[in-house]
């Protein structure tokens, strides 16, 4: 049995979760938000059902033995942002229970930072059930991005088009996907992501570089060409269905696999934004500017690409501390500048 089979038959014998998800749905959350929280209940609901539980009546004690499975050094550990995601779906959807009234109490607790707010009636968890750890992205080093890029340039037209744009722009894969030849402003090389499409629900404006207007602007010739002169600026070229809006899957199975014949297993769509936003930190781009081309609502999300660039330490370093970093050099490695 395949995975994607096994999440729904999983949810399919769960109306609940199945209820809960249709109602996030008519509240416009995004179908990547909704397909994430599907798994991750269905590897839960599987859980129970392989060990003789009742999802409704579980207690906080059984979903601790749920949590220890999945942590590291066990069988079937997984990465800390995937077990995170996984409890946040399944107290989501407890709340939903309890709202309901078809569940007493919602058997995972929110953990709080500081002394003041406590866990109702788990007072030793203020910090919440799991550790969240958090990692600077991962991102390919030069050698890496030129090796890449010779894989990506053998790809089509429309597929080379979209990592320019997802670089240049800095996009999410949801928001790259979902572009209108209506958000293009060839003039000025101006992209316009719609509030509608980005995570924090507010629209940007990001550019691109002139080397591939033209490129872009003879994409957008073909699209008229075949009737579209608005609508989705990239489109399947399939037989099936081809001229139909691009799905967020087909684009991750095409950067999947770059990076697979790349042999650089950690570059995902996602990879292009990081990198952007990174080498502009490099280019000595301020937090401010940095933060409002990502289209971060809180500036300390995107502190992580100034410590990943390196252009902070560096710089400091430098006006701080060279003269006793000199003064270092000089005791140790005398005999060997010397010579």
């Amino acid at each position: 049995m395949n995975k994607p089979l096994m999440h729904e038959q999983v949810l399919s014998r769960h109306p609940s979760v199945q209820g809960w998800l249709e109602l996030l749905s008519n509240l416009g959350r995004a179908a990547a938000t909704l397909d994430a929280y599907g798994r991750g209940l269905a590897h839960y609901l599987l859980h129970c059902e392989e060990n003789g539980l009742k999802p409704e009546s579980v207690t906080f004690e059984q979903v601790t033995l749920y949590i220890r499975r999945l942590l590291p050094g066990e069988k079937s550990a997984v990465a800390n942002s995937t077990l995170q995601q996984r409890l946040t779906a399944i107290r989501l959807w407890y709340d939903h229970l309890v709202f309901q009234g078809r569940c007493e109490q919602n058997p995972v607790p929110r953990g709080q930072y500081g002394r003041l707010l406590q866990v109702s009636g788990h007072k030793g968890f203020v910090r919440g059930l799991v550790p969240r750890l958090t990692n600077l992205p991962d991102i390919p080093t030069d050698e890496q991005w030129r090796h890449f890029l010779n894989i990506a340039a053998s790809s089509s037209i429309r597929n080379r088009l979209m990592l320019s744009l997802a670089y240049f722009g800095a996009l999410r894969r949801a928001e790259l996907i979902a572009l209108r030849i209506e958000d293009l402003d060839v003039a000025h090389r101006l992209i316009s992501v719609r509030a509608e499409t980005t995570k924090s629900k507010r629209s940007r404006i990001v550019c691109y570089s002139p080397e591939i207007a033209p490129v872009l602007i003879e994409h957008m010739h073909v699209l008229r060409r075949a009737g579209w002169s608005s609508g989705s600026l990239f489109r399947s070229e399939s037989d099936r269905n081809r001229g139909s809006s691009l799905t967020h899957w087909t684009w991750s199975k095409t950067v999947e696999g770059w990076a697979k014949k790349a042999q650089l297993s950690h570059i995902s769509t996602h990879t292009f934004r990081h990198l952007r936003l990174t080498h502009l930190a490099r280019a000595g781009w301020k937090l401010h500017e940095l933060t409002t081309y990502a289209g971060h609502r809180d500036p300390k999300t995107t502190l992580a690409y100034l410590h990943l660039s390196g252009a902070d330490l560096t710089a400091k370093m430098s006006h701080s501390v060279s003269s006793l970093d000199a003064r270092m050099f000089c005791e140790l490695f005398e005999n060997e500048v010397s010579q």
